[in-house]
């Protein structure tokens, strides 16, 4: 599988300082000056992103190389699930926030869709994952695989809207271990350790918290992606790995946010990073973290 190939030759975790957190304005960062510098360096201004949790270790290498080229911008990073995300878009209208990379299609489909918080022609299908059971290493498990599952005394599970958790859930469909409903993200945790025997769930609040449960030996399983992987390779052990079949694609989508907030300034940085995020150096950032970069 070529995914499973990629990660295996995935290096060292690479360092990186996020150039900051939250959606709020960032009072230290400079104002007033929109004009753009001749040799083509951007204005002095703060971009805000929101993006999924699976993405944090991408982005500490994307925006240093970004700020190489635009060191008067800012990038302002805000992580966490993707539902979660959304709805703090949502309920903010899409105030303090520029671009919104999310690990589920239905997030953004709704804040274009039904709430109007998009920009027209602004949203890229980027990259792709894979769902991924994981143990930590040693654990002795007798889990091998998805067939056994339900020989795991506890299991790292998000929540059905958290994406991982959804695709999890579409997995578990796919195996029968769950009847089909028409949305499949509702089973509660509750429900899904009585299909599974009794394994008693762990429900994780994003990905991250998700494989840090299991590297950890909090949770003798857990789903994860491929990419989470990358992150605890030196503490987990990949037992199955879907390519799709179970799941379908799981797709991330990054799109820009309409921000009323933003002035002259910050819209520019915001278009030049989100087409940034589309240059074939960033894409070999996220092959490198063993994500699949849709050509």
């Amino acid at each position: 599988m070529k995914t499973l190939l990629a990660m295996l030759c995935c290096g060292a975790l690479m360092g990186g300082l996020l150039a900051g957190c939250g959606n709020g304005s960032d009072s230290s960062a400079p104002s007033g000056n929109t004009e753009n510098e001749p040799d083509g360096t951007l204005a002095a201004t703060t971009v805000y992103v929101d993006i999924a949790a699976s993405l944090v270790s991408s982005f500490e290498e994307i925006i240093p190389l970004y700020n190489e080229t635009q060191p008067n911008v800012t990038i302002s990073i805000n992580s966490g699930s993707s539902g979660k995300l959304m709805q703090e878009i949502e309920e903010a209208a899409g105030h303090g926030v520029d671009i919104f990379f999310s690990a589920g299609q239905s997030q953004v489909t709704q804040l274009d869709e039904t709430d109007g918080l998009v920009v027209d022609g602004t949203t890229v299908n980027l990259l792709q994952n894979e769902l991924c059971l994981v143990t930590g290493k040693d654990s002795g498990t007798a889990v091998t695989g998805w067939d056994n599952l339900s020989n795991a005394a506890n299991m790292a599970l998000c929540d059905g809207s958290v994406p991982v958790g959804k695709y999890s859930r579409e997995a578990f469909v796919s195996l029968s271990l769950l009847p089909d409903t028409d949305d499949n993200s509702t089973y509660t945790s509750d429900e899904v350790s009585a299909a599974l025997g009794g394994v008693e769930i762990n429900e994780c609040a994003n990905v991250s918290v998700a494989a840090q449960a299991v590297a950890e030996g909090s949770n003798e399983v857990g789903t994860i992606y491929s990419s989470d992987y990358y992150d605890f390779q030196d503490a987990l052990t990949i037992l199955a790995q879907d390519d799709g079949t179970l799941t379908g694609p799981i797709v991330y989508p990054v799109c820009q946010i309409a921000n009323p907030g933003a002035d002259e300034a910050e819209l520019a940085a915001t278009e030049d990073f989100l087409a940034f995020l589309q240059t074939s150096a960033v894409q070999e950032i996220f092959q490198n973290h063993c994500f699949i970069v849709n050509a």
